[in-house]
């Protein structure tokens, strides 16, 4: 990244009281800049959530509350259906094309693809801005790619080999809050990145939570991806059984939340919070046998729509109805916050339209293993392509994508295949003019841990991997 000067720090955040107003006051009374958290759940559906609507269970209390505190972004969609492009897109700022941490590549050795030095990440813009920079990351996939860590000071790993299941998030939470806490004291504006694994497969809450969700099912499923994931390959999946995968993975959902909820409460006794805006989101959803599909890897709505949720000071609390995508959540936080943006920055700031205002009028879009989503902000149309037969819907009409338009609306097709095109065409320049970094081994154990939770194939040994040039996902 090519850095940018230091910016003065005593800075208020942009007023979001008004219509995209701020004052600035004089140099005697300016307020220290606010410190920054963005919390990511993995594989987290804003639909499984009270703030979204969800009914069925009383499952996440904590996240509940603090949503009624802060700043609800009901419609933003991922990037990417799957953890490492997703969560590159949130960091830089750019598609998948773009920043082209996209595969498992496959050749004498297992490696994933990495982001390219010469982005600008969101860390960095906080470093340029005088901030020191924190990550504590869960997820294995994460930490065995380059390119995460530019512009933290301090990037840590949390945990071993059980990074998926058991007290994931209590074991992050036992390492990240002493280290805001520290920041906090230490006086200087902190950006910090917090990763929790829950509630990605296997659905296995730790006690009393498994237990309280289990309830009478007396089936076979435990939770375990592999179990689930075969047993769907055969069709053999009843609807007790997709009722019970479903409640377990509630039950994950409730564990995080109560572990949120603690990281809230010493945070909020420590007085962190008092000067310290929240952002919490989730790199991608999860499919239980809508669209014939299970886990994570379609563009379905049940799996790209993310929640987004923005609590702390000058943030007004309300719901935000303008379409956004996790590509914005840097630019707007830049804004906000007066940092340096980055240079090819793809998403755009949502300060106007958290102020009240409208947001922008991007074509929204998402990709996956080939396959290409878009959904027009104005119209609420959403189009798939390459995955099967074209498919369009109206979000507005038809939230669930049940009733297929391809075939009746060909001009919204051409029109959504348009701006598509577009957006994916634009990405790619990116790409192939910032290049890709150098591919990073992945050792035994954590081949081990990506079989487990799903991204490789369970029956393969780890040290007799085979080329897979296709440049899909995996």
């Amino acid at each position: 990244m090519t850095r940018l000067p230091l910016l003065a720090l005593a800075l208020l955040p942009l007023g979001l009281y008004g219509a995209g107003c701020s004052v600035t006051p004089a140099p005697a009374e300016a307020a220290a800049p606010p410190n920054v958290i963005v919390i990511l759940v993995d594989t987290l559906r804003a639909d499984k959530l009270g703030a979204y609507g969800y009914k069925q269970r009383a499952s996440s209390p904590n996240l509940d509350a603090f949503a009624k505190g802060g700043l609800v972004w009901e419609n933003v969609i991922s990037q990417n259906a799957w953890t490492v492009p997703s969560v590159a897109s949130l960091f830089t700022g750019v598609d998948p094309q773009a920043h082209r941490a996209l595969n498992f590549k496959q050749g004498e050795q297992l490696a994933t693809d990495t982001i390219s030095n010469e982005h600008d990440t969101l860390a960095e813009s906080f470093k340029g801005a005088g901030y020191s920079t924190m990550a504590y990351i869960k997820s294995t996939v994460i930490s065995t790619s380059h390119g995460y860590s530019q512009g933290f000071d301090k990037f840590e790993i949390v945990g071993g080999k059980d990074q998926a299941w058991g007290y994931s998030a209590r074991d992050l939470n036992d390492v990240a809050i002493p280290g805001i806490k520290a920041a906090h004291a230490s006086g200087k504006p902190f950006y910090a990145y917090l990763h929790f694994m829950d509630p990605h497969s296997p659905y296995k809450a730790p006690e009393p939570w498994y237990s309280k969700y289990k309830g009478s099912y007396a089936g076979p499923m435990d939770g375990a991806h592999v179990q689930l994931e075969a047993a769907f390959k055969a069709g053999t999946v009843t609807p007790a059984d997709w009722a019970h995968e479903l409640a377990l993975y509630d039950a994950e959902i409730e564990y995080w939340d109560t572990e949120f909820g603690r990281l809230w409460k010493e945070l909020e006794a420590a007085g962190v919070t008092k000067n310290t805006v929240v952002v919490l989101t989730a790199d991608h959803g999860e499919a239980f046998g809508e669209h014939q599909n299970v886990f994570h890897g379609n563009l379905y709505q049940e799996n790209i729509h993310i929640p987004v949720i923005i609590r702390g000071p000058g943030i007004k609390p309300g719901r935000m109805a303008a379409d956004a995508q996790s590509i914005d959540i840097a630019p707007t936080l830049a804004e906000l916050y007066r940092l340096p943006k980055g240079r090819v920055w793809q998403g755009k700031s949502m300060a106007a339209a958290m102020a009240g205002g409208a947001g922008h009028s991007d074509v929204l879009y998402s990709e996956y293993a080939g396959h290409r989503a878009a959904i027009e902000a104005s119209t609420r149309l959403k189009l798939i392509l390459g995955d099967g037969a074209c498919k369009l819907y109206d979000l507005k009409a038809d939230p669930l994508e049940r009733s297929n338009l391809c075939a009746s609306r060909p001009a919204d097709v051409a029109r959504l295949k348009a701006g598509m095109d577009a957006r994916f065409a634009a990405a790619q320049a990116i790409g192939k003019t910032y290049g890709q970094g150098k591919a990073d081994a992945v050792s035994p154990e954590q081949c081990e841990m990506l079989k487990a939770l799903g991204y490789l194939d369970a029956s393969e040994p780890c040290e007799a991997i085979k080329n897979d040039d296709d440049g899909h996902d995996k």
